[in-house]
């Protein structure tokens, strides 16, 4: 990272720890509290402060609260970072991203849960329950304490996605972060039902492998997590999804809105799609096209998934 980089880096880190604590402080305002999942908390806890760059808020609030701090949001000036109308089944449920209000593009994603856990309420009343304050940007925040955290960092690194950046969290973690408070994480993790993401993650690194190993994780793991965490591509992935479902039925609810995605959906990822109804039309058939076409690569992707999934499950 280059001198101007980091300076802008820095700046913006400012902005969205200030969106933290003044967000934070609004839904407390109506009586709805909220943890700081990552940012600033994450890298104060691994030691990694001016170092670990983050580019949003993500906020956790009680699954109960969560339809009332968007309507929350929405009043005070965010706008939501979703297509309006129905949402697209295939994203994420338990987040929501919200666009700050200003002249920067600072994003808070608002959270109802967490990617691999299984019991999004009794996340949210672990979590609360172990929160520690920390100082930020003239206020504070409610931060996960450091089992949690570790939690956090493992199934973060789970998670499908393009960044470098959680696994590089995980590699730190396990060098900070001493295997008592792993064992306490694993505890939560069989609260919460995330074993299953937790133990994955943790064996996406060579040290997070054995500490696996001692903490008595499963070795189980899926094609579907594999090509993930490998990035291939969307049909890959779909796939590999498709290939571990039980009966045709849901291979077809599956299938079906990735094919023929919601009008919603298709207007947010293609400008062509925007182009009214004749537009809409040929977005759907230039998408098929590339599905048509991308099938042959999808293929050998998921062979690979496949035979890492067989080899992590017999070590």
């Amino acid at each position: 990272m280059t001198a101007s980089q980091a300076t802008g880096a820095a700046v913006r880190h400012l902005a969205l720890d200030a969106t933290a604590v003044a967000t934070c402080a609004r839904l407390a305002d109506r009586g709805i509290p909220a943890i700081l999942l990552k940012g600033a908390g994450l890298a104060r806890r691994l030691g990694t402060e001016g170092r670990r760059v983050y580019s949003d808020v993500d906020l956790l609030v009680a699954p109960d609260d969560f339809d009332r701090a968007e309507a929350l949001l929405a009043g005070s000036g965010f706008r939501s970072a979703l297509p309006p109308g129905r949402p697209d089944p295939r994203l994420l449920w338990y987040e929501r991203p919200w666009y700050a209000p200003g002249p920067a593009p600072l994003v808070v994603d608002l959270h109802r849960g967490f990617h691999g856990v299984a019991d999004p309420q009794a996340f949210w009343t672990l979590l609360s329950a172990s929160a520690q304050r920390l100082p930020l940007a003239g206020g504070t925040v409610a931060v996960p304490d450091v089992a949690a955290t570790a939690l956090l960092v493992a199934v973060h690194a789970a998670m499908p996605g393009r960044s470098d950046r959680p696994y590089a969290d995980l590699r730190r973690a396990l060098v900070v972060f001493p295997v008592e408070v792993w064992r306490a994480a694993t505890v939560l993790a069989t609260q919460t039902g995330a074993v299953p993401a937790f133990g994955f993650g943790l064996r996406l690194a060579p040290d997070g492998a054995a500490l696996a190993d001692r903490l008595g994780l499963p070795r189980q793991t899926s094609r579907t997590q594999w090509a993930a965490v490998r990035r291939v591509s969307g049909p890959a992935y779909v796939l590999a999804r498709l290939a571990e479902l039980p009966t045709g039925r849901d291979r077809w609810r599956h299938l079906v809105p990735y094919l023929l995605p919601p009008p919603t959906a298709m207007r947010h990822d293609s400008r062509l799609a925007r182009r009214g109804p004749v537009g809409l039309s040929a977005a759907y058939l230039l998408r098929f096209a590339r599905h048509i076409v991308s099938l042959p690569t999808a293929v050998r992707e998921l062979r690979t998934a496949t035979r890492l999934a067989r080899r992590s499950r017999h070590g």
